[in-house]
């Protein structure tokens, strides 16, 4: 590619740069020893496991922003470092390869809040740009938010407050099935809240392992519970094996399912689905903007089947990151931080929260349609009238997150 024409200088301007000498050449965030070199980008998406389908899409929503922005940033080419995120440690180590051996200028990854966590140590430590985007964990811009920390998914008090509005006038008793882990255990505490404050009554919790294949014996207890509600806070290849396994035994359609959150993935590989789930994003919402249909257009054309809300939030995080690039016309860390403080791309459905760094969107709370006619969308937006201001009340003050980041 060839080098970009320096714009004019004025004589202070060239005497500043020429007393620089090597210094400025030696300066990694300065355009003017990088002209041509290519701007690198690091993603840490799982390739294997329960979240791997979700990891495919989001690396494609990643690859259609970068075909979206011709494969260039400040008209220097991007150049795309991509690993595997096949549990916590190993995303630990990948992002340390990422960082000190790659040298990338940020990262984009984080599909559980296990992994994401972990990442997101690994970029505090290392003071590298990071946008996680998918785990849920409140912590990540909670007590353990961080300057160089960013989030691109809504943490489980925004999608419980939703998912209660809906499910409440159904019933208040309520039985929970959450994973044994960090996202779990959340949706369990902040649906309970809403359950409790509204003077319901908690009928029964089980918290199931990563990788449940067989949820038989506590779809026995639900049944013998006789909930008014089953309350889901588990995600991946858990809640697909779960939601056939209810249908198999009966259950579909006679005790309602609320699901915290919910991946398209996990909707399209069977039928027999049924309940009200959280989304981070639906290729049909009416709310939709032109550039959100010019991405489902692209994913249409690239796969013959809508874009998934994984698929989404790869498209959303790219695109924050390269126009805080592009903002700032600079790849130096503290520069990318104050871009994504700040930056607002147009047709990008929301914005980062600068005082802890939680991407504000709408979200989307769905519900299974009775009938199913096409497998790609199987699902109803009930929520479509809100307004950003809607959603942006529910993420919370700072007092409730406690989030106290230090400067970048």
């Amino acid at each position: 590619m060839a080098s970009q024409q320096f714009p004019s200088l004025d004589r202070r301007r060239v005497l500043r740069t020429v007393g620089a000498g090597v210094v400025a050449l030696g300066t990694p965030g300065l355009v003017f020893s990088q002209q041509g070199t290519p701007v690198k980008i690091g993603s840490l998406l799982p390739r294997q496991g329960p979240f791997a389908l979700q990891g495919e899409a989001t690396s494609l929503g990643i690859k259609v922003a970068l075909e979206q922005a011709g494969n260039k940033v400040m008209g220097r080419p991007i150049q795309l470092v991509a690993y595997d995120e096949p549990n916590p440690l190993g995303a630990q180590q990948n992002m340390q390869k990422l960082i000190q051996e790659d040298k990338v200028a940020a990262v984009i990854g984080g599909s559980n809040s296990a992994a994401g966590l972990a990442i997101a140590s690994v970029a505090a430590q290392a003071k590298t740009p990071t946008i996680i985007s998918a785990a849920l964990a409140r912590e990540i811009t909670g007590k353990n938010c961080n300057r160089y920390v960013f989030r691109n998914n809504a943490p489980p008090p925004v999608y419980a407050k939703l998912l209660a509005k809906q499910m409440l006038p159904v019933g208040k008793k309520w039985y929970f099935l959450v994973g044994a882990y960090a996202y779990g255990q959340e949706a369990y505490q902040m649906l309970k809240a809403e359950l409790v404050a509204a003077g319901g009554q908690d009928l029964g919790m089980d918290a199931a392992a990563v990788g449940t294949t067989d949820f038989s014996s506590i779809i026995l207890k639900i049944r013998q519970a006789r909930p008014d509600l089953v309350m889901l806070g588990i995600s991946g290849t858990d809640l697909a094996a779960f939601l056939k396994q209810y249908n198999e035994f009966g259950l579909r359609g006679k005790i309602p399912l609320g699901s915290l959150t919910v991946a398209d993935e996990e909707l399209w590989s069977q039928t027999g689905i049924s309940g009200v789930m959280g989304k981070y994003w639906h290729f049909n919402n009416p709310a939709n903007g032109p550039a959100e249909k010019m991405f489902n257009d692209a994913v249409m054309k690239e796969t013959g089947h809508p874009a998934s809300a994984s698929c989404a939030q790869g498209w959303v995080c790219t695109r924050m990151l390269l126009a805080a690039i592009e903002k700032e016309k600079s790849t130096e860390p503290a520069a990318i931080v104050r871009g994504l403080e700040t930056v607002r791309p147009e047709g990008v459905p929301g914005y980062y929260r600068e005082w802890d760094h939680q991407f504000i969107t709408r979200l989307v709370m769905a519900q299974v349609r009775d009938t199913i006619s096409d497998k790609y969308d199987p699902v109803q937006v009930l929520n479509a009238s809100m307004r950003m201001a809607d959603f942006e009340a529910l993420y919370g003050t700072r007092e409730e997150i406690g989030c106290a980041m230090g400067a970048a």
